[in-house]
C-alpha cells in the first residue's frame, strides 16, 4: 500500500470517525432535549429539557384568561386566579420526550414536529359552578326569560305576537361550555353561538302558529245585527265573539255554542213581552201593570240560535234575523200599538180604539163573581179569530156527557188561551154594566150589546191585543 494511498484512508476514517461522534453526541442531546423545530401548545420548544417545557406551560396556565361574550354583546373575563386553576399535563410533555426516538434525530429533523395536547390544567368542577353561580349575567335581576311568539289580542282581532329572546343563560349548558373551553385552552367563548341561553320554543314564522291566527280571526270576522224595533238594536261583533272563543277537547278555537245560547237568552229576557210586567195607560187617564195574557213578543229561541250560529259561522256583515214562536201586532216598545180592546172589570165598561181613535165604548157584564167564574183579568190577551152564527157550550158533564150549556150568539171573538173566553152578544141579557156582574154576570165571558160587538167585530183581527184589567 502506497503512502498516498494510507494518508487517504487515515483522513477519511478520522471523518467518518467524527461524524459518528457527532451524530452520537447529537443522539444523547435528543434523548432529553426536544428537537428542533418542536412546538407544544404553541411553545416553541426546540432544545428544551421537558421541566422547561412545562415550567412554560404552567406560567401559561396561569396567565390563561377566558373572555366571555353575552347575548347582549357585552363580555366578562373569567382570570385564571377565579377558576382556581393549576397546572397538570398528565404526564404527556414526557410521553413526548419518550416517544422522540433522539437516535432517528436526523429523520425527524424533516419532519412536522408540532403537538396541540389538551390543556394541562387541573379545573375543580366545584369551583366552576361556584364562579358560574356568581356571574353578572347569571343574577335572577338581570334575567329577561324568553317567551314563545303567541297569539296576540288586539283592537282589530288577533295577530303573532313575536317570540322574546330574552338572556335567560341554559345554566347546565353553559357551565359544560365553558369547562369544554377552558380544557381545550381557548380564549374566547361565544355563549349565545354554543348555544348557551333557554329559547323560545315558538317562533312568530311557525306555521301552527300562524294558521290559528287566521282561524280565530275568521271565527270572530262576523259583524251583525238584530233589530227589535223603536230603534233597539243588538249587535254581536268583534269583542263579544272574542269572548265567547274557547277550545274543544283537542284544542281547537271554536265559538262557544252555549255562549250563543245564553246571549240569545239575554235578549229574549230583555225584549219578549209576553207575560213581561208592562204599563198601560187607560181610557181614564189611570196606569195600570198588566203581567198575564198570551199576547206580545216571544223569540223563538233555538231558531233564532241557529240563525244566528249560521251567520258567525259565515263570517256575515249585517242583519240576521229574529225568529219569533209568538208575535205581537208592532214591533214598537209599545207593542199593544193603536188598534186594540180594552176592558175595565172594575168599570164593567169595553173601549175599542182602532188607529188610535176611540170606535166603541160600551158597558158590558163580566163573570158572576159569586160563583168563581171570574173573568181573568192583570193581562194582555190576543184575539185567536172571530165567528159569527156561533154556538158556544159549556163543560162537559161526565155523568150525562152533555155540557152545561148550550148559547147562541151572532159574534163570537174569543181570545183566551183555551179559546172558552171570548167577547160576545147575548139575547138573553136586557141590560149591561154597573154591579150585574157580581150575582148575574156571565160564566167568564165578556158579554157586549150585540150593536157594540158588531162594529167590534168588524174592526178587529186576529192577533189584536185585549187589554184586561
Amino acid at each position: 500500500m502506497t503512502k498516498k494511498k494510507k494518508i487517504l484512508i487515515t483522513v477519511v476514517s478520522v471523518i467518518l470517525g467524527l461524524m459518528v461522534a457527532g451524530y452520537i453526541v447529537t443522539a444523547v442531546f435528543f434523548h432529553n432535549h426536544f428537537y428542533s423545530g418542536t412546538h407544544i401548545n404553541g411553545i416553541n420548544s426546540t432544545d428544551m429539557k421537558a421541566n422547561e417545557v412545562k415550567k412554560k406551560l404552567a406560567d401559561q396556565v396561569q396567565n390563561y384568561s377566558l373572555n366571555v361574550k353575552k347575548i347582549d354583546g357585552s363580555a366578562e373575563t373569567l382570570t385564571a386566579e377565579q377558576l382556581q386553576l393549576a397546572f397538570d399535563d398528565g404526564g404527556e410533555i414526557d410521553r413526548i420526550m419518550k416517544e422522540q426516538k433522539s437516535w432517528m434525530w436526523i429523520v425527524r429533523a424533516f419532519q412536522d414536529k408540532t403537538y396541540h395536547l389538551k390543556a394541562p390544567i387541573n379545573l375543580s368542577d366545584e369551583v366552576l359552578s361556584s364562579v358560574v353561580d356568581g356571574l353578572d349575567f347569571m343574577q335572577e335581576e338581570n334575567i329577561t326569560p324568553p317567551q314563545d311568539a303567541a297569539v296576540g289580542d288586539t283592537d282589530t282581532g288577533y295577530t303573532v305576537t313575536a317570540e322574546v329572546m330574552g338572556n335567560q343563560p341554559d345554566q347546565d349548558k353553559l357551565t359544560a361550555t365553558l369547562k369544554d373551553t377552558i380544557l381545550s385552552g381557548k380564549n374566547e367563548v361565544n355563549l349565545d353561538e354554543a348555544g348557551c341561553y333557554v329559547k323560545p320554543a315558538v317562533y312568530q314564522n311557525d306555521e301552527n302558529l300562524i294558521n290559528r291566527v287566521n282561524h280565530l280571526n275568521q271565527l270572530v270576522s262576523a259583524n251583525v245585527t238584530m233589530n227589535f224595533g223603536s230603534n233597539r238594536v243588538e249587535s254581536v261583533g268583534l269583542q263579544l265573539l272574542k269572548s265567547w272563543v274557547v277550545q274543544d277537547e283537542s284544542g281547537s278555537d271554536m265559538i262557544d255554542s252555549n255562549q250563543i245560547s245564553a246571549y240569545v237568552g239575554q235578549l229574549a229576557d230583555k225584549y219578549n213581552t209576553v207575560k213581561a210586567s208592562r204599563s198601560f195607560q187607560t181610557s181614564n187617564g189611570a196606569a195600570v201593570q198588566l203581567k198575564g195574557g198570551d199576547y206580545g213578543w216571544k223569540m223563538d229561541q233555538e231558531k233564532t240560535v241557529s240563525n244566528l250560529t249560521d251567520a258567525i259561522n259565515a263570517g256575515t256583515q249585517g242583519e240576521v234575523e229574529v225568529a219569533y214562536a209568538n208575535t205581537a201586532k208592532t214591533r214598537e216598545s209599545n207593542d199593544i200599538g193603536n188598534t186594540y180592546i180594552e176592558l175595565s172589570i172594575d168599570q164593567q165598561n169595553l173601549w175599542c180604539y182602532v188607529d188610535g181613535k176611540l170606535l166603541v165604548s160600551t158597558p158590558v157584564v163580566t163573570g158572576n163573581v159569586s160563583k168563581g167564574n171570574d173573568t181573568p183579568r192583570g193581562g194582555v190577551w190576543k184575539i185567536k179569530g172571530k165567528r159569527t152564527n156561533y154556538i158556544m157550550t159549556g163543560k162537559v158533564n161526565p155523568a150525562t156527557g152533555q155540557p152545561s150549556y148550550r148559547t147562541h150568539c151572532d159574534y163570537w171573538i174569543p181570545y183566551s188561551e183555551d179559546f172558552s173566553i171570548g167577547i160576545h152578544d147575548l139575547a138573553s141579557r136586557a141590560s149591561y154594566g154597573g154591579d150585574i156582574y157580581k150575582t148575574n154576570g156571565s160564566h167568564g165571558c165578556v158579554n157586549t150589546p150585540l150593536a157594540a160587538v158588531s162594529q167590534i167585530f168588524n174592526a178587529v183581527s186576529t192577533g189584536t191585543p185585549v187589554v184586561v184589567y
